[in-house]
């Protein structure tokens, strides 16, 4: 594969600089060398040329929450399958939780599933420490120690902290390193099912940020009373940002009667007023990320309602689901920025989220015009309990770039 590529006559989108025309990028060395048209660097004969009239070239999409189920359930998903699904998805970055099998709570965890990674991942893989030991919410880790060994935030997902002084700890602890919190807010006081378990746990979080001045990252905002806390919060001058899934934008309680097993996630899917409340946060600015949360699991674990586990898959259908109801609502650079730069400035990702002359050349190319129906078979996840399985969707990654090398080209994954 030749060391230069020439993107030409897309439509380049770079929210962080609020670019946004039509011309052309010149790769060089893995890095991104020219944005410009015509492009004044001398183009090298052997200079890999494709053509992206009408479609967009955007940086490589940033996922700040998902599941690899590596190590102890690669079963569901492993480093391998979970980078082909986000490269198929248009995902250059990860970042995974750490609710593993052992859980990802010491160095030594830490430092294997980093070797690991390096060895298998297909994409640039980032690592959350836990904030307790075994996400018990008993007693706090080694932060410095997890930082030093190259975690790269903190976060119990899929476990809320109860103990609210163990909290404000986390909380202080994180502020004082330098490192972002990811809280999964659940009061459990309330069942699942009930919104009062999510906004009364943000309502609790929102004030320990604010009365310590603590910075907090909000995970997988689901209901209008979260979203309206957080707005509130933020006109105060609370240091909140959040994020909402794919699917909190896209069903509803309806879907997941209708749907069944493979609609079921936590927090579970709400109202249609809860939904429309979620986008207009996203229009409004109120949530700045969006993050597919996604969660593989084999298709026995997905057989009856009554003990299936919580969660679905999400980095291959965010983009088309995503488009297909904020489109018309939100210009594609302030949907493209709730994807890439935003993430990466909220956990600090060095030289990620942007198209910029001399970084790294991540770059995710979208046709808005491809449909196509998503089924099973075409998955590249090691699971299927997608809630979008047989349904048209329009709006496809085409193309994925991470370093320069073309790693994902019409689906089909390439790894020399």
């Amino acid at each position: 594969m030749s060391e230069s590529m020439a993107l030409i006559n897309g439509r380049v989108v770079n929210p962080e600089t609020s670019f946004d025309q039509v011309t052309n990028v010149l790769i060089e060395g893995g890095k991104i060398a020219e944005i410009g048209s015509p492009l004044k660097s001398k183009v090298s004969q052997d200079c890999d040329i494709i053509y992206c009239t009408d479609k967009i070239v955007c940086p490589g999409l940033i996922d700040m929450h998902v599941h690899f189920r590596t190590p102890g359930q690669e079963y569901k998903e492993t480093f391998t399958t979970g980078s082909m699904a986000a490269l198929a998805g248009g995902f250059t970055s990860i970042v995974a939780m750490a609710n593993t099998f052992p859980v990802t709570d010491t160095a030594e965890i830490l430092h294997q599933l980093l070797v690991r990674a390096e060895h298998e991942a297909l994409i640039n893989y980032y690592q959350v420490s836990a904030a307790t030991e075994k996400i018990t919410g008993e007693s706090v880790v080694d932060f410095e120690q997890m930082i030093n060994g190259g975690a790269v935030a903190f976060s119990d997902d899929g476990q809320a902290i109860q103990n609210p002084d163990l909290l404000i700890e986390v909380m202080t602890k994180c502020t004082e390193l330098g490192k972002s919190f990811l809280v999964h807010c659940q009061d459990n006081r309330f069942d699942t099912y009930d919104k009062q378990s999510e906004f009364h746990y943000v309502s609790l979080v929102l004030k320990i940020a604010e009365q310590f001045k603590v910075p907090v990252h909000i995970q997988h905002v689901s209901c209008a009373e979260s979203v309206q806390l957080i707005r509130e919060a933020k006109t105060r001058g609370v240091k909140v940002t959040c994020e909402t899934a794919p699917h909190y934008i896209a069903l509803t309680q309806k879907d997941f009667k209708r749907i069944g097993p493979n609609a079921k996630m936590n927090p579970p899917l709400r109202g249609e007023a809860d939904r429309q409340v979620v986008i207009q946060g996203l229009i409004d600015g109120t949530i700045d990320v969006i993050a597919t949360d996604h969660a593989p699991h084999s298709p026995e674990e997905k057989e009856s309602l009554d003990v299936v586990p919580f969660g679905i898959i999400g980095l291959e259908t965010a983009v088309p689901v995503v488009f297909a109801h904020l489109n018309r609502q939100m210009t594609i650079s302030e949907i493209v920025a709730k994807m890439t730069i935003n993430p990466a400035r909220i956990l600090g990702l060095e030289q990620k989220g942007q198209i910029k002359e001399g970084w790294p050349a991540d770059i995710t190319i979208i046709d808005p015009k491809m449909r196509k129906v998503l089924e099973a078979e075409d998955l590249k996840s090691k699971s299927q309990n997608s809630p979008w399985l047989g349904k048209r969707l329009q709006t496809w990654p085409v193309m994925t770039i991470r370093n320069g090398k073309i790693m994902m080209r019409e689906g089909e994954i390439i790894v020399e």
